[in-house]
């Protein structure tokens, strides 16, 4: 990931960390809403698997826990499923995504 990206990144996991808006947190720190947005957009689509080769990326499924609505369950494929206390972060999927990414997976 390049450092533009991991600076984009930790605004936005920052703004998830707070529970603020991201106006209110661009607004102070000084950063423009339009482009968190267009970063929030831009990495989430970066984490989304490309269909160009065999042996890809499997695409990731969040599946909310019928025991309790605050739980979930990430399932990768048939051989990887993480169960959460809570959702993941975008931050977070997007970092899995992307070592997921690097290992072949």
């Amino acid at each position: 990931m390049s450092e533009r990206s991991e600076f984009w990144l930790s605004h936005l996991s920052a703004i998830e960390a707070e529970g603020i808006t991201t106006k209110a947190y661009a607004q102070r720190e000084g950063l423009s809403p339009q482009a968190l947005y267009q970063w929030r957009k831009r990495l989430v689509a970066d984490a989304r698997p490309r269909r160009t080769q065999r042996g890809g990326f499997a695409a990731i499924q969040i599946e909310p826990a019928i025991a309790a609505r605050t739980d979930c369950t990430v399932v990768i494929d048939s051989e990887l499923r993480l169960e959460c206390a809570a959702l993941p972060s975008v931050a977070w999927l997007v970092a899995l995504s992307a070592a997921l990414s690097e290992r072949g997976r």
